[in-house]
């Protein structure tokens, strides 16, 4: 075709004679224009037209037109020179770009045959050539690209579509050969399956591509396998579609579906009974909605940027306010959603809530301090008793910290033990996160505290902490131990004998004064023996069994009666025990036991003595009363006789006579106060004094006294004084035993006073009583002269150095008694004393004072 297209033009005929004239002249030759036989009739009749349009007429001469027309085939065969190179690199421009092409086509066609042979199917392709070739011949054959496998001929080795038709069942053979004759003579498409005769299935599908026929062969004995199977899978998806519908109908919580505008779709029958539809339909088609619309409204926001909520809300269902839990998700063409009735839940939530508020209520009230915290180790919990513990701010507390965090600021605060290796020392602690043992530690504190720690894991997680403060109980523990350690050296160096029996009837404990009265062994005591064992280790002690049993029946009485018991026991050796029980409140019984032998021996001594002295003064009692009253006549004739001679009714005495006898009477009435006192106590101890009561001014009294003391104080030079209220009041009281009382008490400050000291005179009223009292700056008693000062014939030397007869202070102080009340007695050497009478504002009607073998004692009759 290039070749064609490269051919030569056609020769031009040139003249000799032009060319050597042309030549000869040195223009170009000019081919000649005669008439030539082989110049087409065309150039023959063109010419005269050349030479006509070069301006040369036709009838110039030969040679003219030779030299003309040399001239003109030099400029065409220039110009056809340069025609001709021009068209030549043009076609070599053009044969370049076709090859480029045709390299890029032929590129193509290798990567289609490669897709079309990687191609699982087998294609068949017949060109119009093999249309028109012989049947049988090579010429007729399809060109077969792709899978070809089963195609191929095991005779020949060659590919065949007569080979393939063969293969199949004669019935599918024959409507695949049909159906690709009609389809290579008339371009009929068709699509068809066919079976082979080993039970594979091949699907057939011709067109036609152009000119070409195409037949697409796939072997689709899978796939009908794979249809059948996602058949089988689709038939058990319906129904498993429908029993999962089925059971979502039939469950007992509301469940329904929404579209993307949140319309109800689909709702289940329990869904429908919640909103009082007649049916599931009817609630779908009027839009009854379970959620309230802020429910509804705070689901959207939730499924905006999420695929699921859930919210717990309230909702009438069935006319019933019930407590719900909305589970609401997003799903393909909507959202689905469920209600769980969880009434039960909440409530058993609350009473949760109620019990736990209540538990931290009563947590926050004990003193002991608990921390409870969480699986993330943050403090969820902490009382009050924590926070005193520890001294941690509040706030800070409140931010939740963890645990290291408290431990590192404990730490801070100096309020954990010191530690060689802290970290190591949390680390350790961390790990009661994970373990199942509990822990118990003791911290002793840099600020001499002791810390009981008990730490073990939560049952919802995380760890609960308990602090006890034991510091004052290792203290009082301490003290117990030391107390107890004393009280046993006490006990074991205690005189008497004791034991304590337990509520089993065993001895607990012992001391040796025990085993000593009971003459029992320490190997047996310490053996813990029961009562039955002791009571027959002691039996040989008593003469009669009788008496052993009675012991026993006295300590298993101590033991069950629990009240407390006293006695005495006369063993046959001599021996007298008392013995007490006494319950202890653990259940056991304390019994003491002191041999007494001695102190009953030393007592019957005493009370044969206290006899005789009792008898003895009573003798003296009975005498010197008697000798008073025997001396009282023959005292007051002297004291008639003295008066009448002072009074000088039978002549005048001299001076000296007069002094005489002044002193006679003065005597004489000491002698007579002195025989009084003792006739007083003669009827005192007689019981046989009485009071003859009556409303005393108090003041009256005070007045009396100061009037008796103001005569010997002006001779013994000493300052006296009056320190009572004008409204002192009345007492029921007898006022010549309350005269005589102050007059007894003046009587002895006046005794023992120097001259410039001060004697007062007193009196205060309280609520019930009145007190009347009489102090002196005088010598004052010594401590140990203090506690006879009242006893009879008690009695020391005053200023003159004279001692008297002692009986001034014991009858006042038997008088202030028969009135009810009490004496009390300040003093101190060189400081002076104070005798108080305590006087009750109403005496009883009739009082006696009753002698005994003791102090006095008051007797109503």
């Amino acid at each position: 075709m290039m070749t064609e297209r490269l051919r030569p033009p056609a020769r031009l005929l040139w003249g000799k004679g032009a060319g050597l004239a042309a030549l000869a002249s040195g223009m170009p030759a000019v081919p000649a224009l005669a008439a030539d036989p082989t110049l087409p009739d065309r150039l023959q009749e063109s010419l005269p037209k050349a030479l006509a349009t070069l301006g040369v007429p036709a009838s110039a001469p030969v040679m003219d037109l030779y030299l003309l027309g040399a001239l003109g085939l030099a400029v065409f065969g220039v110009l056809a020179a340069l025609v001709g190179f021009r068209t030549a690199r043009g076609a070599r421009r053009l044969a370049l770009t076709r090859e480029q092409e045709m390299s890029g086509l032929e590129a193509r066609l290798h990567a289609a045959e490669s897709i079309l042979a990687a191609e699982p199917d087998a294609v068949f392709i017949w060109t119009p050539e093999s249309l028109r070739a012989a049947p049988g011949t090579f010429q007729s054959r399809p060109r077969i690209v792709g899978s070809t496998a089963t195609l191929v001929d095991p005779a020949s080795g060659d590919l065949d579509f007569s080979y393939l038709l063969t293969r199949l069942e004669p019935e599918n053979a024959g409507r695949l050969n049909t159906a690709v004759q009609r389809l290579r003579t008339r371009g009929a498409r068709f699509s068809l399956h066919v079976q082979s005769l080993d039970g594979r299935t091949f699907e057939a599908e011709g067109r036609p591509a152009g000119a070409l026929a195409v037949l697409w062969l796939r072997d689709v004995t899978g796939e009908r396998a794979e249809v059948s199977r996602l058949t089988e899978r689709l038939r058990q998806a319906e129904a498993s579609r429908a029993r999962f519908e089925e059971h979502v109908m039939s469950a007992p919580f509301p469940a329904w579906r929404r579209n993307e505008e949140g319309k109800l779709v689909w709702v289940n029958d329990a869904y429908a009974r919640a909103v009082d539809a007649a049916t599931p339909e009817d609630a779908v088609v009027r839009g009854l909605e379970l959620l309230s619309e802020d429910v509804l409204s705070s689901l959207r926001r939730r499924l905006f940027d999420r695929t699921r909520a859930t919210e717990r809300t309230h909702a009438i269902m069935a006319g019933e306010r019930r407590a719900i839990e909305v589970f609401e998700q997003r799903v393909s063409q909507g959202l689905a959603g469920v209600a769980v009735d969880v009434s039960a839940l909440d409530a058993a939530e609350a009473e949760l809530r109620r019990h736990i508020e209540s538990h931290a209520a009563t947590l926050d009230r004990v003193t002991t301090a608990v921390a409870i915290c969480g699986p993330d180790k943050r403090l969820k919990f902490r009382n009050r008793a924590f926070e005193n513990l520890w001294g941690l701010d509040p706030q800070w507390l409140d931010a939740e910290p963890t645990d290291g965090e408290m431990l590192d600021q404990l730490r801070a605060l100096r309020r954990l033990p010191e530690q060689a290796n802290f970290q190591a020392w949390k680390q350790g602690r961390m790990e009661l996160y994970t373990s199942p043992d509990p822990i118990e530690e003791y911290w002793h504190l840099p600020d001499g505290r002791t810390i009981k720690v008990l730490g073990q894991a939560h049952p919802f997680g995380g760890v609960i902490y308990l602090y006890e403060n034991v510091t004052e109980q290792l203290n009082l523990e301490s003290s117990y131990n030391t107390l107890a350690r004393v009280q046993r050296e006490t006990i074991d160096h205690l005189y008497e004998g004791v034991a304590v029996f337990g509520s089993d009837g065993r001895l607990k404990l012992f001391n040796p004064a025990y085993a000593r009265i009971w003459n029992l062994a320490d190997e047996v005591l310490c053996a813990e023996p029961h009562v039955d064992e002791i009571v027959e280790a002691c039996t040989p002690l008593f003469s009669d069994p009788a008496d052993a049993e009675n012991l026993k029946a006295r300590i298993m009485m101590a033991s069950g009666v629990r009240s407390q018991a006293t006695g005495r026991l006369n063993r046959p050796d001599g021996t007298v025990i008392d013995y007490a029980a006494v319950p202890l409140p653990d259940g056991a019984s304390l019994l003491t036991y002191i041999d007494v032998t001695d102190s009953i021996r030393m007592e019957l001594a005493l009370r044969e003595r206290n006899d005789a002295l009792e008898t003895a003064d009573r003798l003296k009692s009975e005498f010197i009363s008697h000798v008073s009253y025997q001396l009282r006549t023959p005292l007051t004739n002297i004291l008639g006789f003295g008066e009448i001679l002072e009074a000088e009714m039978f002549g005048e005495l001299n001076p000296k006579q007069h002094e005489y006898t002044q002193g006679i009477l003065e005597s004489s009435d000491t002698l007579l106060d002195i025989v009084n006192d003792i006739l007083d106590l003669a009827v005192i101890e007689a019981g046989a004094m009485t009071l003859d009561l009556s409303d005393v001014a108090m003041s009256d009294v005070i007045r009396a006294a100061e009037e008796f003391a103001q005569r010997p104080a002006q001779k013994n030079r000493v300052v006296l004084k009056i320190d009572a209220p004008d409204d002192l009041g009345v007492i029921r009281a007898d006022e010549k035993r309350i005269k005589q009382i102050m007059i007894n008490l003046l009587s002895n400050a006046l005794a023992f006073t120097s001259p410039g000291d001060t004697i007062t005179i007193g009196a205060a009223r309280g609520d019930n009583t009145v007190q009347l009292f009489v102090a002196d700056t005088g010598d004052g008693i010594k401590p140990e002269f203090q506690a006879t000062v009242f006893d009879r014939f008690e009695a020391r030397a005053g200023q003159d150095r004279r001692r008297g007869a002692g009986l001034g202070l014991s009858l006042v102080r038997s008088f202030v008694e028969l009135h009810g009340g009490w004496v009390t007695l300040e003093s101190a050497p060189d400081v002076g004393t104070r005798v108080t009478c305590h006087l009750p504002v109403r005496t009883p009607a009739s009082t006696v004072l009753e002698s005994g073998a003791g102090a006095p004692k008051l007797m109503a009759e």
